[in-house]
């Protein structure tokens, strides 16, 4: 007997410590405090990124180049630079293309005409370039004229060329148009309000919507606030990758579904790495041996991932009422944006 009372309460002790405890739902404690909020939502978002995905499109943009190259000492500077000295002066041309991929956001459509947002630099293709000889001295060995750029906005109905309307290089805006045939109402426009920058703080979350590397995705973001509420952009943490330059930025304000609009993916820091490559590419690729020829310097953009940069809401907004005449004359009535 006295085994077994000591046995007992072992027992017991090990019966309380497998019994099973049931989770308890701990209470919202969330306060409506008119701020954006910083932590992810406890509820469902999945309708409403469902419904800016409507309204986002992925942006091809080609740019065609007409090369003429020029004999040593035939091009001395670029004061020559004018068609028939580039026709008859060039020892060879051909035809190349240069691409760049984006997203554009609809945030106009009314009467068959819509209206779309995006990045300047996706659409900023100089319209001539020139390469010098190594040496200055033997004057220029290409110059590459644009004579024609293609904007496709994948998605949207047929219609006429998707042309750009306005532009601001500065701040990394621009404005396109596109006319179309068929009755555009299933075509979703960005209508979620207008949100406040000077609202943002340390930690709010956004959330992005766009088509990196052509991909339609969304992702999340923590805000750095801006030193100064006069700021064109804002910093964030999201990892950018090439294709989501233009995408709509939203926050949330006192939980779901108050999303609002707060500002335009623009660009990630990047750094330039230079480096040494064969001047004589098909030669290294034609056999194993070592490579004797000359070399060349190269570079090559790196992006820093994690430290990104948001077109603000009131930048945007400037931009369009100070683009307001421009606007008015193309067509587009302006108390019908984000409406």
């Amino acid at each position: 007997m006295k085994i077994l009372s000591c046995f007992i309460p072992v027992l017991f002790l090990f019966f309380q410590s497998c019994n099973y405890t049931k989770p308890v739902a701990v209470a919202n404690t969330l306060k409506a405090d008119n701020k954006y909020d910083s932590e992810f939502t406890g509820k469902s978002i999945s309708n409403d990124i469902e419904n800016v995905t409507m309204a986002v499109h992925k942006l091809n943009v080609v740019a065609f180049y007409m090369t003429y190259e020029f004999e040593p000492g035939t091009m001395p500077d670029k004061s020559n630079l004018n068609s028939g000295n580039l026709i008859i002066k060039a020892s060879a041309t051909n035809m190349n293309t240069q691409s760049v991929a984006g997203t554009a956001t609809v945030v106009y459509n009314n009467n068959l005409l819509l209206g779309m947002l995006t990045c300047n630099h996706i659409i900023d293709f100089p319209d001539t370039v020139v390469a010098w000889y190594r040496s200055r001295a033997q004057g220029i060995r290409a110059v590459a004229v644009k004579v024609k750029q293609s904007n496709f906005v994948l998605g949207l109905p047929d219609g006429g060329d998707v042309s750009i309307v306005a532009t601001d290089k500065n701040n990394d805006i621009a404005f396109l148009k596109q006319r179309v045939e068929m009755s555009g109402a299933a075509i979703k426009v960005l209508t979620y309000p207008l949100g406040k920058v000077k609202d943002l703080d340390w930690g709010s979350r956004v959330y992005i919507v766009g088509y990196p590397l052509g991909n339609l995705m969304v992702t999340s973001a923590i805000v750095s606030k801006p030193r100064s509420n006069n700021s064109s952009k804002f910093l964030t943490d999201a990892v950018f990758n090439q294709g989501i330059s233009g995408s709509p930025v939203l926050a949330i304000r006192d939980g779901v579904p108050n999303f609002e609009l707060v500002g335009m993916a623009a660009s990630t820091s990047a750094k330039s790495i230079y480096f040494l490559k064969p001047a004589d590419e098909d030669q290294l690729r034609q056999n194993n041996e070592a490579y004797v020829g000359d070399v060349v310097v190269s570079s090559e953009r790196v992006i820093n991932y994690g430290v990104t940069f948001t077109v603000t809401i009131d930048e945007i907004k400037r931009f369009l009422n100070t683009n307001k005449d421009l606007l008015e004359s193309e067509g587009f009535i302006m108390d019908r944006f984000f409406k």
